[in-house]
């Protein structure tokens, strides 16, 4: 693909606002999703999406301000991520991106127009999430069964299905009698999440563990 030079396609769309650097609109859209609290995740995702496209733009175009970007631009773009073999699902994300991205622009006054509106959202199946076979599940636990702590870890992520963030923010006082609370999280709830007797006997196995190997953290130091 040649390099071309983007010109605008009607100079009266453009305005001293819309004069927005590539890096400024992108910065901006950034700190605009922190300061709308939305999670790191989606944060760090959309952000490097949208440093994505600018690249393809400044690379392959010569653009340096988002309102030269056009429709045309943002096709030829999922193409190109369509040939370097990235997954429709994963296009799909991106444009989610895009389209986000766009639309903070045309809402605050960069750009007049929103050239991301017509672009469309490639097609995929959305597949369930598959469950591991009985022999997966054994060859996990059967692989960290001597470290009482990653055993317990596993074991509440395999009965509880809570996501590994939850987990790791998890303390003595969320784990109760049969069940955990879970603390509120940027944009998730708190909420309890019950413990069957497996996950039970995992944590129960690991408290009792840990003040051994505190007191030994605590004699090493």
């Amino acid at each position: 693909m040649e390099p071309q030079t983007a010109t605008p396609t009607n100079q009266d769309d453009i305005t001293p606002e819309s004069l927005t650097h590539l890096k400024d609109a992108h910065q901006a859209f950034v700190d605009f999703l922190k300061q709308n609290s939305r999670s790191t995740s989606t944060i760090l995702a959309y952000g490097k999406d949208i440093e994505q496209l600018m690249e393809y733009a400044l690379n392959m175009h010569q653009i340096e301000h988002v309102h030269l970007i056009t429709p045309d631009h943002l096709n030829d773009y999922k193409q190109e991520l369509h040939s370097q073999k990235y997954t429709a699902k994963s296009i799909s994300r991106k444009i989610n991106s895009i389209k986000s991205f766009f639309r903070y622009l045309k809402n605050h006054g960069h750009i007049n127009s929103n050239p991301a509106d017509h672009v469309t959202h490639p097609k995929y199946e959305n597949k369930s999430p598959r469950i591991l076979s009985k022999t997966e599940y054994r060859a996990l636990r059967d692989a960290c069964r001597d470290d009482i702590r990653t055993s317990a870890i596993v074991e509440v992520l395999l009965q509880t299905g809570i996501r590994i963030g939850e987990l790791a923010n998890l303390t003595i006082e969320n784990v109760k009698k049969d069940h955990l609370v879970v603390e509120a999280y940027e944009s998730q709830p708190s909420r309890e999440v019950p413990l069957n007797k497996t996950a039970r006997t995992a944590i129960d196995q690991w408290l009792k563990d840990r003040p051994a190997n505190a007191k030994t953290k605590q004699a090493r130091d």
